[in-house]
């Protein structure tokens, strides 16, 4: 080891720093501590939780008392959406989420900071999207899980609940996790994209209920039938339900297609990250 001399005659080790590269998994932990430390972040799961499971107890109460006893109202009555219209509404939640955890950064100017531990930059994005993709599904898939089994259960005192054997309803339920994750990472890309908190949640908000009910308006002759079908979120119409609507993707062909979507969106995302100044 080298020394140096000091005044006295005395000697001091000298000690060369080491320099130590970010590693994936360190920007993983940085990530998970971020994510589960941001108050607004945790409330926002939270919420997102208890409207899963609460709105859908409350939507299976109301149909149960619409359909009469020994009477589970044939095909037009899907008792698993009736248990899972609370995801619904938990997307738009799961959409802030992402966006939040990128353009909240940009924000406050934090960014800057995780983007010096690792200058690449694309590191930093995918570890958000991997820490937030597991966060909204393990939440979610939680309070979807729940959300059934309580619906069912209330259904069942007028026999028209669904069980977990039925056909459709372990695919609904596992399509229910994917959407509201999906929707989370695409608020992520947009939110990456456009940096602003506020834009890039109105931006997929719109994208989700606006969007959708503009395009009902838009004739056949023109491909109106082929673009809702397209669109974002109506490719999982049939992946979150057993009752199957004509007009849209089925189960397999929309999880794919909306698999795209998610993708395009991050990958903008991760490009507007990768050659834009902080």
């Amino acid at each position: 080891m080298s020394v140096g001399t000091v005044r006295g005659g005395g000697a001091v080790p000298q000690y060369v720093p080491v320099e130590r590269r970010t590693t994936f998994g360190g920007l993983l932990r940085s990530e998970w501590i971020k994510f589960w430390s941001v108050r607004s972040i945790v409330v926002t799961m939270v919420v997102s939780f208890v409207v899963i499971v609460a709105l859908g107890a409350l939507l299976a109460l109301a149909v149960s008392s619409a359909v009469g006893p020994g009477a589970p109202g044939g095909p037009a009555l899907d008792a698993t959406a009736a248990s899972l219209q609370g995801a619904q509404m938990a997307s738009l939640i799961v959409a802030a989420v992402g966006a939040i955890v990128i353009a909240g950064e940009f924000s406050t100017g934090m960014v800057r900071t995780s983007f010096t531990s690792a200058p690449g930059r694309l590191g930093v994005l995918a570890a958000k999207a991997v820490v937030l993709a597991v966060s909204v599904a393990v939440v979610t898939g939680i309070a979807v899980v729940l959300a059934f089994v309580l619906g069912q259960a209330i259904l069942d005192r007028k026999d028209a609940g669904a069980s977990f054997g039925d056909d459709g309803v372990v695919r609904a339920l596992v399509g229910n996790v994917v959407m509201l994750t999906g929707v989370a990472l695409a608020g992520l890309g947009v939110g990456a994209l456009l940096r602003n908190t506020a834009a890039a949640i109105c931006t997929v908000l719109a994208a989700i209920f606006v969007v959708p009910l503009l395009l009902l308006a838009v004739p056949e002759s023109w491909g109106g039938d082929t673009i809702r079908e397209y669109w974002f979120v109506n490719t999982t119409t049939n992946l979150v339900s057993v009752a199957q609507q004509d007009g849209y993707l089925a189960p397999g062909a929309g999880a794919a297609v909306f698999a795209v979507w998610i993708l395009v969106l991050l990958g903008l995302g991760a490009l507007a990250t990768k050659v834009r100044d902080v």
